[in-house]
């Protein structure tokens, strides 16, 4: 059972400010930006459409690792703008890739009120829900609803209603799916953030991320989306290995990390001097 334990893994940038809107039926406060760039296919979610040959889907991945959240949001408003436009006739793909920008959004907004990052976090698993009516068999929108449930969980009592939930869909993803490397990476995660008594615990999160990183080093980095989560890989080991004292093991593979994006801002600037 997972018990809602850490702190969101991304910090804000500096001045950012937190605004409203609700989400589609009760859009959230963020700024609606209309990003003409973002163009998305029908299927397969974010598009390789370009805006000064940059791909959308390399600027919304640049965004997470910057801390960007005034790009996210952008991002965020053209794929609601998108599912509107479509309303039930929207496609799983733009509803992942919602549900996705909301639980990166709310990673970043970790010192706002909570009731923001719970707007958003319900939203993502609404979208996510939704997916799964139309595709069962969708691991990654299992994977990813199981990272958003947990995300969710406050305290004791909100592990024992939440908790189950996002274990059952971790483990429907990892039996739909058991060599997708973001899979295996969000049940470390949620691994790390249970208890050992509630089958969790840090050899259990080791040994999944570690598998991981191994299936990670199989897909091919140019896969096309969702493809996120290599260097998280590394960076959520990192966590697992200090907890555990392995410092200097820790330390090596935030490094590797920032070899891979140097200007990560959450394992530069925070994880990696903590471990001093």
């Amino acid at each position: 059972m997972l018990t809602g334990r850490g702190s969101s893994p991304y910090p804000p940038r500096e001045g950012a400010t937190i605004e409203t809107e609700l989400p589609i039926a009760a859009r959230p406060r963020l700024r609606r930006v209309v990003c003409a760039f973002a163009l998305l296919i029908h299927f397969g979610g974010f598009s390789e459409a370009t805006r000064s040959g940059e791909p959308v889907v390399s600027r919304t991945e640049r965004a997470v690792v910057t801390g960007d959240l005034e790009a996210l949001r952008a991002l965020r408003s053209t794929v609601l703008d998108r599912l509107e436009s479509m309303k039930s006739r929207a496609p799983a793909g733009d509803r992942y890739d919602l549900a996705y920008l909301d639980w990166r959004i709310s990673q970043l907004l970790r010192d706002a009120p909570k009731k923001q990052r719970k707007t958003l976090l319900k939203e993502a698993q609404r979208q996510l829900d939704l997916v799964l009516d139309q595709d069962p068999g969708h691991a990654e929108a299992h994977a990813l609803r199981g990272s958003v449930i947990g995300e969710r969980i406050e305290g004791m009592f909100g592990g024992i209603l939440l908790g189950r939930k996002a274990s059952s869909s971790l483990k429907r993803a990892n039996a739909l799916d058991p060599t997708n490397p973001r899979v295996a990476l969000q049940r470390g995660i949620g691994f790390y953030f249970t208890p050992k008594s509630f089958g969790g615990g840090l050899n259990k999160a080791e040994q999944e991320l570690r598998r991981a990183l191994d299936l990670f080093r199989k897909e091919k980095p140019d896969k096309t989306w969702p493809n996120w989560g290599r260097v998280d890989a590394l960076a959520w080991l990192g966590q697992v290995l200090a907890d555990a004292g392995r410092v200097s093991e820790a330390r090596k593979l935030y490094r590797e990390a920032l070899t891979l994006e140097p200007d990560h801002v959450w394992i530069r600037d925070e994880l990696l001097p903590a471990l001093k």
